[in-house]
């Protein structure tokens, strides 16, 4: 076990200084926390699942590039790993919970992430194809029995290729989401399909996608009180417009 001076060197090798937070955190601390962290998103993640979520994840690619920094030399599927879950879980939160927020103090003018049902017709197209093919059973007559179904093929099904050609032919004739401000459409037209929640919205990502940014107007509008909201430079119908 290093101690001392080559402890401190191990340290600033494996995390430089200038790129820790403040408040003097050891990396010890800030393993322990994230671990902390880990097992709360794992536990949402199982929730989230029991409660009817389904996950249709087609293959991404990553590619590595040369020395230029510009010229692709290879490609690989991209590896899902434990950060990726555990962020992808406090975003959910995070967007779910702002959506919540609008709703009730924003009223009509929330702006909210809505996921239509699929195409029950094309559904049900690729359900007796993989039974018809393969003998495998497939339930769709919601996001939770489908997502059970994926898991019970997970289970008895060895071939990854396989497996990943259904996922890419259950996504075929799922819609896709839409915004939309709220007041235009009734509480039961809000739900996401494919998370099973009732509302959601998209906020984390303002750098890079523009719904989030009139999500971060309209959630500071909701803190600077009612006022702001009544003077909200955007009424409903041109929400739904830039919708």
């Amino acid at each position: 076990v290093a101690t001392g001076a080559a402890k401190e060197s191990m340290d600033e090798e494996l995390w430089p200084t200038n790129r820790r937070p403040t408040g003097g955190h050891t990396i010890a601390q800030v393993a322990s926390d994230v671990r902390l962290m880990h097992q709360v998103a794992m536990a949402r993640r199982k929730l989230r699942f029991r409660n009817g979520a389904v996950m249709l994840n087609g293959v991404k690619l990553a590619f590595q590039l040369g020395e230029d920094g510009e010229t692709p030399m290879l490609c690989a599927p991209y590896l899902l790993r434990d950060s990726n879950r555990l962020v992808e879980e406090y975003m959910l939160l995070a967007n779910y919970l702002v959506a919540q927020r609008l709703i009730t103090h924003a009223g009509n003018l929330a702006l909210l992430r809505h996921h239509p049902p699929p195409l029950m017709t094309g559904l049900q197209e690729v359900v007796q194809v993989a039974k018809a093919a393969k003998g495998f059973h497939i339930d769709a007559t919601n996001s939770q029995t489908l997502q059970q179904s994926l898991n019970r093929l997970g289970r008895e099904c060895d071939d990854e290729l396989l497996l990943q050609c259904i996922t890419v032919m259950l996504m075929t004739p799922m819609n896709a989401a839409e915004y939309m401000a709220a007041g235009e459409f009734s509480p039961e037209e809000w739900k996401h399909y494919a998370l099973n929640i009732p509302y959601y919205t998209h906020f984390t990502s303002p750098i890079r996608r523009y719904p989030d940014v009139l999500v971060h107007r309209l959630l500071q509008a909701t803190i600077d009180g009612p006022n702001a909201i009544d003077n909200f430079p955007l009424a409903q119908k041109e929400i739904q417009t830039t919708c």
